[in-house]
């Protein structure tokens, strides 16, 4: 049994799944390791060192990476510490990750329970990283005809704004 540390090394390894000995199954039993016993403090690593855009298959992994944050959040009643610690590395995780940056953002719209999190995490941010998600939204908005998702995201702007 490997111990969240070396579950979170076996991830940041395996993050590009491209070398000859990765496995999709021994990534997958990392992550649920890093899941179920991982706290607040991992967050931040699966976020700015693990999820990456250059992962060249399967998309599910990085699916899951996204899930298993909001997973611990809520796991320790600190939802929007999660949100807070994601979107507060967003100049970091952008440079690598700006397509799960986005996809983050888009799971937040579509997930109404956690609306209020988001606000509230959002307020908290600094200049830097709130012109980043703002960026973000506003893409969301343009590439997304009129549905649920553009709609949040303008609800979410909106509530932005008025803390501006």
């Amino acid at each position: 049994m490997y111990s969240v540390e070396e579950c979170l090394q076996i991830l940041e390894k395996m993050r590009y799944m491209c070398n000859e000995d990765d496995d999709i199954e021994v990534f997958d039993e990392a992550l649920y390791r890093v899941r179920r016993e991982g706290d607040m403090n991992v967050i931040e690593r699966l976020c700015t060192v693990i999820l990456n855009d250059k992962l060249e298959e399967p998309l599910s992994a990085m699916d899951d990476i996204l899930e298993t944050i909001i997973y611990i959040s809520e796991k320790y009643n600190q939802v929007e510490e999660g949100i807070y610690i994601f979107l507060s590395n967003g100049y970091k995780i952008i440079k690598s990750a700006p397509y799960w940056f986005k996809m983050f953002n888009k799971l937040l719209l579509y997930t109404k329970h956690l609306h209020e999190y988001y606000v509230s995490a959002i307020k908290r941010l600094d200049e830097k990283n709130l012109e980043i998600l703002l960026n973000i939204l506003d893409d969301i908005e343009k590439e997304t005809p009129v549905d649920d998702l553009n709609e949040a995201a303008k609800l979410i702007r909106e509530k932005v704004k008025s803390i501006e």
